[in-house]
């Protein structure tokens, strides 16, 4: 048996995601990689179940890009809003619960549209600055950048 508290502070908006395989959200388009953008919304993400890798690229960061190789030991990542983000499941799937923080002008019509990377200069600069790397290793979360 299993027990930890999934609980958020703030959260006001709950979605699970399943994998079932390895998937990517959201999907690539013409070969072009997609992410999603929150205007109103902060995501809170705890893997329950497998594992699902993240890539996060902010333009206003110093360092604008990180991926993230989350499993539920790591606990639940943040997604800020104003970051583009995008992530890949194992190939045996993942199950992740997203305790989200939504404001006053959060709609599903207008959070959820992907944005295709190809198309903005200023993502594909981020995107090809090196990454900081998040992973789990011998317990502990562990940040690694190969300048």
């Amino acid at each position: 048996m299993t027990f930890f508290d999934a609980g958020v502070p703030g959260s006001n908006g709950t979605d699970v995601v399943a994998h079932h395989g390895a998937a990517t959200s959201p999907p690539d388009q013409d070969a072009s990689e997609q992410y999603y953008v929150h205007r109103h919304q902060v995501d809170n993400n705890l893997v329950l179940e497998g594992s699902r890798t993240f890539t996060l690229l902010n333009p206003a960061w110093d360092h604008p890009h990180h991926i993230i190789h989350l499993i539920r030991a790591m606990g639940a990542l943040q997604i800020p809003i104003g970051t583009y983000h995008r992530s890949v499941s194992s190939n045996e799937g993942s199950l992740v619960l997203n305790q989200s923080m939504r404001d006053h002008g959060f709609d599903y019509r207008t959070e959820f549209i992907p944005v295709r990377l190809e198309e903005r200069e200023d993502l594909l600069k981020a995107k090809a600055t090196v990454p900081w790397i998040w992973s789990w290793k011998d317990g502990h979360i562990c940040r690694d950048h190969d300048a």
